[in-house]
């Protein structure tokens, strides 16, 4: 089994994100921002099937014990990812796959509206309903 990740990294790009995220005031830091894109990209259903999860062009942002100090998203990534033996790098690609998702819905209609972001997530195909 290979060594998790340590260290958390997002790219330029996904940086620049999460601080339109927090400028906007959605946010009170980039690692609540980070926190809402994973979710967001577990929500989606992004495929982590046979997927390489390496992230590339990421510079490091958060050591693991500062994003998940108590490693409750560790045990959540396990428990929603039973197969996943490095938690930590399928969190680091969740995240850069949820900040993907939110610069699309920025893009689209030019600002970020999180709760039609949400309404969108839950309008999926497959998404739980109340």
């Amino acid at each position: 089994m290979a060594e998790d990740k340590r260290t958390i990294g997002v790219t330029e790009a996904a940086d620049r994100v999460l601080a339109t995220m927090v400028e906007q005031g959605h946010f009170a830091d980039g690692i609540d921002a980070a926190k809402f894109a994973m979710a967001l990209a577990i929500n989606a259903g992004a495929n982590t099937d046979g997927e390489d999860l390496t992230v590339e062009g990421t510079t490091t942002k958060w050591n693991v014990g500062s994003f998940d100090p108590d490693s409750q998203l560790r045990s959540l990534i396990d428990a929603l990812y039973p197969d996943i033996d490095q938690p930590y790098r399928l969190l680091e690609f969740l995240i850069d796959d949820g900040l993907h998702r939110v610069s699309e819905h920025i893009e689209s209609i030019g600002e970020l509206d999180v709760i039609a972001l949400l309404d969108e997530a839950g309008n999926r195909p497959g998404a739980p309903t109340p």
